[in-house]
């Protein structure tokens, strides 16, 4: 995890048994990245890089633009009355 003064960054990787090939030393995963805006103004992912190390500490880096879109991350917030209720 990356935390700056106004972002948080989250991987998380799941091993994806059925296409990996441990014989042929290949082994698949997938990642799903969370990107949370902690700050009042909005950023945007420009870019990537990934620094890989594999099981045997072999490093491969990989950078450059993000694929396909550039996603927009804005605060969001809303000032509520604790003492506030609705109902019966």
């Amino acid at each position: 995890m990356i935390n700056s003064p106004r972002v948080c960054i989250q991987v998380q990787s799941v091993y994806i048994e059925a296409q990996s090939s441990p014989d042929d030393e290949r082994y698949v995963f997938a990642y799903t990245v969370t990107i949370r805006n902690l700050g009042r103004a909005p950023v945007q992912l420009l870019g990537r890089y990934w620094l890989i190390t594999n099981g045997h500490g072999r490093e491969t880096e990989v950078q450059g633009r993000r694929c396909g879109w550039r996603p927009a991350a804005h605060c969001a917030w809303r000032r509520v009355s604790v003492h506030q209720r609705r109902g019966n």
